[in-house]
């Protein structure tokens, strides 16, 4: 048995970058249910966690070694507002922590929207493909869309935004894509490379000699077998010390969507994760003929996949928010697959953050449209409300992160 030693961060001076006294994020509405606002941990996930917390100790007392966190979710997730908000808080709530971009996906190539912390140019005509189409049969992987062309010459140009967050660079690029004699040849251009050697079955790997913050393809055909090219995913990095928050998601999708993807355990061992993030349900439960049973067995199955790829993975499920149908039906679906999500958890060992609670319980959701936090839709939600998201499932994490210091958990 090893014994776990954290530093309780808090009492060190000189750590933090913001201008509070503490990293905890300030919420000031009340119709926030701040005393729920906390992780629920069953069987080992208690463990994983510690593992969590000491990984991040390391990076903050020592400025050694990464920290991998990915997040799967649905149109609250593709935009990354949510997912944008919980990287930036990670990334910045102390000093040295900063990591790379991480897993992306040029989603304006496919025709629907993308982050505005990465741009997007291509050229060349592309077929896309997703995991809410049930009636497509293709590889998908992790982000569960994929782009296709059969044009030689065809470009994409990822452009990370620095406005906000500056110093995001990568030396490092894989590139998930199609593996076959008739897949066209990448050329990373304007971009120096001094190790391009290395190809899996999943991704080629590219490795430059200094840092960008642009991502050059070029599609060459150099055979006469070559005939396509279909990208994945691209994943950027470095070897710097820090968090590395990835995030991918899917207007539509529901848990099933991502099952469809048979790519997806191969792609999650590459990424070396240590974190997953599962935020699905508001499509599944959406429906007045909502099936408590299919959900909860999809739910299953999806985290048996994840754990098969990683068996030490620590998982944290959150519940679909609060949501009306059609503007003017309360969904009492979303608490009741918050109640599924809780019990899936505790029978696999998973974490549980209940936003549904969190955020006011039923039809909570009005209460936020006045205040400017959600969309007129009862679904969805403005920028500042997918903010306000992030900074309290941040400040959850925080007080679990600090409850683990002051305890000393073994493992």
């Amino acid at each position: 048995m090893k014994k776990i030693i954290l530093i309780n961060i808090f009492i060190l001076n000189g750590l933090f970058c913001n201008s509070q006294d503490t990293p905890y994020k300030t919420i000031n509405y009340d119709f926030i249910n701040l005393q729920q606002n906390q992780i629920q941990f069953f069987g080992k996930s208690k463990i994983y966690f510690t593992e969590i917390c000491s990984n991040l100790n390391n990076l903050i007392i020592r400025g050694e070694g990464q920290l991998k966190v990915l997040q799967i979710g649905d149109s609250h997730i593709q935009a990354d507002y949510f997912s944008g908000q919980m990287r930036e808080n990670l990334q910045s709530f102390a000093l040295g922590i900063k990591g790379s971009r991480g897993f992306i996906f040029p989603y304006n190539v496919a025709s629907t929207n993308n982050p505005d912390n990465y741009k997007v140019k291509y050229t060349g005509k592309w077929e896309h493909r997703r995991n809410i189409t049930e009636s497509e049969n293709c590889d998908l992987g992790i982000t569960g869309i994929s782009v296709t062309t059969y044009e030689p010459e065809a470009t994409i140009r990822i452009i990370l935004n620095n406005h906000n967050f500056p110093f995001q660079d990568f030396n490092k690029v894989r590139i998930y894509h199609n593996n076959s004699d008739t897949v066209f040849n990448i050329v990373l251009s304007e971009n120096q490379i001094i190790d391009n050697h290395y190809k899996t079955n999943d991704y080629s790997e590219f490795i430059t000699e200094n840092h960008f913050d642009t991502l050059n393809i070029l599609l060459q055909k150099t055979d006469s077998l070559q005939k396509c090219f279909t990208l994945y995913g691209i994943e950027l990095s470095n070897d710097d010390p820090g968090v590395i928050y990835s995030a991918v998601g899917i207007n539509g999708a529901e848990i099933n969507s991502f099952l469809k993807c048979n790519l997806l355990e191969s792609q999650l061992k590459s990424l070396n994760l240590q974190w997953i993030i599962i935020s699905l349900g508001t499509n599944d439960a959406y429906s007045a003929n909502f099936n408590s049973d299919i959900f909860e067995n999809n739910l299953n199955v999806l985290i048996d996949r994840i754990e098969t790829a990683l068996p030490d993975i620590f998982i944290l499920l959150t519940t679909p928010p609060d949501s009306y149908r059609r503007k003017r039906y309360p969904n009492p679906n979303m608490l009741l697959a918050s109640k599924i999500i809780q019990k899936v958890a505790k029978e696999k060992d998973c974490a549980v953050w209940n936003l549904h609670e969190v955020m006011g319980g039923f039809t909570s959701i009005k209460k936020w449209m006045k205040a400017g936090l959600a969309a007129s839709d009862k679904v969805h939600f403005s920028r500042a409300g997918y903010a306000l998201q992030g900074d309290l499932l941040f400040n959850a994490f925080l007080n679990a992160y600090d409850n683990i210091i002051d305890t000393g958990i073994k493992n």
